[in-house]
């Protein structure tokens, strides 16, 4: 990109005189100033054109340490009856979810792998640097559902995430919601790594 120079043939001034808004804002190439338009169209080519990494529990994940390759030991989340049960860390703060490729990423897939009940259940990712409390109060969440239709399952249903890209260091959480009290559900999740 750069700043304009000439004009496009067949535009008029006033369309030019846009294009040249667009090219002198501060930016860098398409990876420049965050919120930008052009850093937004790159981010979401990057988006669609990325890599991929997905992640399994330790074995007692916490918010320090939560994520490692694996693909044995699922994170266990547990619902409330009708409500939201307890917040369970995903991702800690010594975690990097990117395995070194970026400084932040965006969670876009949970792989679900059990469940108890063939309701539907609501999941929320949470994230933020604080307690998930603080976090939820401060609207750092987003939520999706997912149903089976054959009751209590063990083969792996994909469901997507739509999230905001968090720092690496962030810490994320998950809440499970379901009409029966403590019905659990078993996943991985994966997210895409972004450089700046």
């Amino acid at each position: 990109m750069g700043f304009r120079t000439g004009v496009v043939s067949g535009l008029t001034a006033a369309q030019n005189l846009e294009l040249t808004k667009i090219d002198s804002a501060a930016i860098d190439g398409l990876t420049g100033v965050e919120d930008s338009l052009s850093y937004e169209v790159a981010e979401i080519a990057r988006h669609f054109h990325n890599r991929g990494r997905l992640w399994g529990a330790v074995a007692a994940p916490d918010e320090t340490n939560a994520i490692e390759v694996n693909v044995n030991r699922p994170f266990v989340a547990v619902s409330g009856a009708n409500a939201w049960g307890t917040a369970i860390p995903i991702c800690g703060t010594d975690d990097d979810p990117t395995s070194g490729l970026g400084v932040k990423h965006d969670p876009h897939l949970l792989l679900v792998t059990d469940t108890e009940e063939a309701t539907p259940y609501r999941i929320r990712i949470i994230y933020g640097t604080g307690t998930s409390a603080a976090a939820i109060s401060a609207g750092q969440w987003s939520e999706t559902m997912f149903i089976t239709s054959t009751g209590p399952f063990s083969s792996g249903v994909p469901v997507e995430i739509l999230m905001r890209r968090v720092d690496v260091g962030s810490k994320l959480w998950i809440q499970v919601w379901n009409a029966t009290n403590s019905s659990e559900v078993d996943f991985f999740w994966g997210t895409h790594p972004y450089e700046g």
